[in-house]
């Protein structure tokens, strides 16, 4: 239902989408869909919940990790933001483009979860930067240019072979470390391994979309 809901607003507009659109789209009499949700605000609050609030928890518990450095740490918070906005692109859209139709205290609890999530972004810059693994940048602006490039995903990711997921995942997640590490970063960490795999896969990736199909 949720679904249903969230393409038609992508398609008409949350504004003049109905209830009716709604039942329509999922295929009951608006009766019905009564006995789900009272209104199409009641829908809008969902999605939120999902796309804005449940993300700030998930990110902010990666942020506390204490098995992972810095750039592990940044790699787990980027992959999980493509991979939401590439699974989820109609609900991202509609969340991104609803704001000012969100009523208290939705509203205040959707802007309190951007704020979260983009300080668990900078937080874990800053913490790179502070233990020599980052270069000494501002993590706020830094954590906007992650977020930025994460959130476009959801306008131009489309599934299928010339746009795998994982690889996705992985090669945004390395441009995200690219962007800020320091050149002479000490090396030989817990996750160092897993982070030299994770360079090592997303070259090959960018190899194998040069090379002419083969069977």
């Amino acid at each position: 239902m949720l679904e249903k809901a969230t393409r038609l607003f992508a398609e008409k507009g949350y504004e003049n989408t109905t209830l009716q659109d709604i039942a329509a789209a999922v295929g009951v009499s608006r009766t019905a869909l009564y006995h789900y949700v009272t209104s199409k605000e009641e829908l809008l609050a969902m999605l939120v919940e999902q796309m804005s609030v449940g993300l700030a928890d998930t990110l902010a518990a990666l942020r506390e990790r204490t098995d992972l450095t810095a750039e592990g740490k940044l790699r787990a918070l980027t992959d999980t933001l493509v991979r939401q906005r590439a699974r989820s692109p109609h609900q991202f859209r509609v969340h991104d483009q609803t704001e000012s139709v969100l009523s208290e205290p939705l509203r205040s609890r959707h802007r309190q979860a951007r704020r979260d999530v983009l300080a668990a972004l900078a937080g874990v810059i800053e913490e790179g930067v502070d233990k020599g693994e980052f270069k000494p940048l501002d993590p706020g602006i830094a954590a906007f240019g992650v977020l930025g490039m994460c959130n476009w995903v959801a306008w131009w990711y489309h599934p299928g072979p010339d746009y795998d997921i994982d690889a996705v995942a992985r090669q945004l997640s390395q441009s995200a470390v690219d962007m800020v590490a320091a050149v002479d970063a000490p090396r030989g960490r817990p996750d160092s391994a897993k982070s030299a795999l994770a360079a090592a896969r997303s070259g090959l990736d960018a190899l194998e979309r040069l090379l002419p199909g083969e069977s």
